[in-house]
């Protein structure tokens, strides 16, 4: 009886250690981390909405930055994970894209535009996705990583699904949602939402995502509008 309580043991503990091996590397949804920042100072922690700024290359200043931490169901930082943020192909043909991107960027097959990094030892990486335009939808954006080695996003872990997307640029010409500058035709915009109240409120300009259009929501702009971001483009978006 003795015997088969020891074998019994030693069954479950390898069972434990075979889970424990089989789940590490692999991306947890709970335990990794997506945060929002802009222009290096203020931050947002688990954002509800994908924020966009125009601006061609890096830049302190005028950046809005996707920060992502990406960790195993054990809480282990993942090294060398691959990440996507994945724009829906309606999202993909409504919003501006700058020309000067700094991570890698191509158009899947069925319209949806990717965006990809690996994270490095401290299981980080961080996406500054230059964009104008305002788009919502359900799922329009989705990020995903894989564990090290895996190059084909479905066969990633989603780690978050977002229904909304923001931009300080978000009026151009002619009714366009954005027109690759944030500049006062934009600001006049954003005031319609401000001073009108609930009755006007728009996910397009309540950056924070608290559910108001108010004078946070305004110091994020104007952080931005002072700048003046503007980006080079040729396509047909614009």
């Amino acid at each position: 009886m003795a015997r088969f309580a020891r074998v019994s043991l030693l069954l479950v503990g390898m069972g434990l250690l075979l889970g424990t091996v089989a789940f590490a590397n692999v991306p947890d949804p709970v335990n990794s981390q997506v945060k929002l920042q802009f222009n290096a100072t203020n931050t947002i922690t688990e954002p509800t909405r994908i924020v966009n700024v125009p601006v061609n290359g890096p830049s302190p200043q005028n950046r809005c930055e996707l920060d992502i931490t990406v960790k195993d169901a054990a809480g282990t930082l993942i090294n060398n994970a691959r990440v996507w943020v994945i724009f829906t192909k309606a999202s993909t043909d409504t919003i501006c894209w700058c020309d000067t991107q700094n991570q890698t960027t191509s158009v899947l097959g069925d319209g949806r535009r990717e965006f990809h990094a690996n994270t490095d030892a401290a299981g980080f990486v961080e996406f500054q996705i230059s964009a104008g335009g305002c788009v919502d939808a359900a799922g329009v954006v989705v990020i995903r990583a894989g564990a090290p080695g895996t190059t084909d996003p479905a066969l990633a872990i989603q780690l978050r699904a977002y229904n909304s997307i923001a931009s300080m640029d978000n009026t151009g010409a002619g009714g366009a949602v954005c027109d690759g500058a944030v500049n006062l035709a934009d600001l006049q915009k954003y005031g319609v939402a401000h001073i009108g109240g609930a009755p006007n409120y728009s996910t397009c300009h309540d950056y924070n995502a608290d559910g108001l259009v108010n004078l946070a929501d305004l110091q994020l702009y104007g952080q931005h509008h002072a700048r003046n971001p503007n980006c080079t483009h040729t396509g047909p978006k614009w």
